[in-house]
């Protein structure tokens, strides 16, 4: 596993899964996640990978990240947090992305599921 971290968010990368945490407040912008998928795409080059967003802090998550510039080799998302209105925006963001998202209330269960997508 590796870790990256910037002034807004934290990564842990495995082999077939990122979990992906932003930190509290943070405007969620195109230009951050532009940032991420740069990182991502240099640790998983072409190969298959599925995005955990531990949503355990509360962030804004700008629409337009779902619409521009998604990498092909990312198979699915799921959102982990166990505060309702967490899960009420992921049901508001779930049209917005075309594969596999998924939405669960603890961490483990969202590696689980990653470890087993492939």
């Amino acid at each position: 596993m590796k870790h990256f971290s910037n002034e807004f968010c934290q990564m842990q990368l495995y082999d077939q899964f990122v979990v992906l945490t932003i930190n509290e407040n943070v405007e969620f912008t195109l230009e951050k996640a532009s940032i991420i998928r740069d990182k991502l795409l240099q640790y998983y080059k072409s190969k298959n990978f599925v995005l955990i967003s531990h949503r355990k802090h509360k962030h804004n998550v700008y629409p337009e990240i779902y619409k521009q510039g998604q990498l092909n080799n990312m198979k699915g998302l799921a959102v982990v947090s166990s505060d309702d209105k967490e899960r009420d925006k992921a049901i508001i963001e779930q049209p917005l992305y075309g594969k596999s998202f998924v939405f669960f209330s603890c961490l483990e269960d969202a590696k689980s599921w990653a470890k087993g997508y492939f």
